[in-house]
């Protein structure tokens, strides 16, 4: 696949299928490796495969044919130099983390509209390394060059699509300050894909995704994956081996195959999720609809200017009535399951405060701008019409 310039389209279907070819034939469908251990034909080869000399495989925890395939198609489609998968998408950002050499004094710079899990992960395991989050408004890009002229932070870390807000952030802007100030930049593409979002040919050093959501798209299997520069080859591939977090070859066969469909699927969420917000926003149910395509968000213009018709999967409401109202409104759904994550071919609502931001303080919530009212919905495959029509009829209940 390397020798053409294939659009995006094409190497989401063949991107990774010729890791593992038998000849004179092999098969059309990638094959499932669930080896734990390879035999080599010399102990002199194994020599070679085990100190990273030629490529081949030696023992799972090492590498994976199944789960090379997804890596592979994953390097292309964010134009990577090097990559690995892991177990999650928490895995994921923690190696990244591991990756950029963060050391004891270091300053860590995250977004505060950061999945909550994630800055948890900073504040709760990091910090106790002797790394010193700070957790900043990455749309105010004075006070992010403030903290970089004054810390001197060794990374930062922000999603370009927040959640479950939705704002959007100027990525182009932040990667160059970083940048002038050699401060290494990881991008969570999780809610973007490389269909809205190739953060590396931007200048990002890391992006991170939970390939649980879009990429394989089903619900049916949980995975992470690191992509960036070949300079974070050797500390990425150190962190499987001696932490061991690694993705099974199961798993990486349905991750590597939701990423055949991932073009028509996400294309189609993106249009629904327009349609609902619409309706959602004209119906004046909802104290708040939030959709970055909607002319009323605060991120509008740069959502225009990063990603013209797509605006991303995900609807994010006020319903009035705190947390009551929220319960009552989850009760009276029908078609909308709850469930906490996206990317799914069915559409599933989330409370932020009960579960992606439990952890955050209410006063923390508030800054973010996450009420009690605030409900996340992910789009899905279904009708868009038979959407809003339960999410009309249960607010209404």
């Amino acid at each position: 696949m390397a020798e053409f310039d294939w659009a995006l389209e094409t190497l989401l279907v063949h991107g990774g299928n010729d890791v593992v070819k038998t000849e004179p034939y092999h098969a059309t469908a990638p094959a499932i490796y669930p080896s734990t251990s390879y035999q080599v034909a010399s102990p002199e080869l194994l020599d070679q495969v085990m100190a990273g000399s030629i490529p081949g495989f030696s023992y799972a925890r090492h590498g994976n044919p199944s789960v090379e395939a997804f890596v592979q198609a994953m390097i292309q489609l964010e134009c990577a130099e090097t990559g690995v998968a892991c177990a999650s998408g928490m895995s994921a950002i923690d190696m990244a983390l591991y990756a950029v050499g963060l050391q004891p004094g270091d300053a860590l710079l995250l977004s505060q509209d950061l999945y909550g899990a994630s800055l948890n992960l900073a504040s709760a395991i990091w910090q106790q390394y002797g790394v010193q989050p700070m957790v900043v408004d990455f749309a105010n890009l004075a006070g992010v060059k403030d903290i970089l002229e004054r810390f001197h932070p060794r990374a930062m870390i922000f999603e370009v699509i927040s959640n479950p807000l939705l704002k959007v952030l100027d990525a182009k802007a932040l990667i160059k300050l970083a940048s002038d100030y050699h401060c290494q930049v990881i991008v969570d593409n999780t809610f973007t894909t490389p269909l809205m979002a190739e953060p590396l040919t931007w200048g990002a050093d890391l992006v991170v995704h939970s390939a649980t959501k879009y990429l394989g798209g089903h619900g049916d299997a949980m995975g992470g994956v690191v992509l960036g520069r070949r300079r974070y080859h050797d500390r990425l591939h150190q962190y499987l081996k001696l932490r061991g977090a690694i993705l099974g070859p199961f798993e990486a066969w349905l991750l590597h195959r939701g990423l055949k469909t991932l073009g028509v699927r996400f294309e189609r969420q993106c249009a629904n999720a327009l349609e609902i917000a619409e309706a959602l926003r004209s119906s004046g149910l909802f104290d708040q609809v939030y959709y970055p395509l909607l002319p009323d968000h605060p991120s509008y213009p740069l959502a225009r200017q990063y990603f013209g018709v797509m605006g991303g999967a995900v609807v994010t409401l006020d319903i009035p009535g705190g947390r009551s109202a929220v319960y009552q409104f989850i009760n009276h759904l029908r078609l909308v399951g709850s469930a906490t994550t996206v990317g799914d071919v069915y559409t599933l609502c989330l409370y932020p405060v009960i579960a992606s931001h439990r952890n955050q303080t209410p006063e923390e919530r508030l800054a973010m701008g996450i009420t009690d009212g605030t409900v996340r919905i992910a789009v899905g495959l279904e009708s868009p019409d038979d959407v809003i029509r339960d999410i009309i009829q249960a607010t209404k209940s």
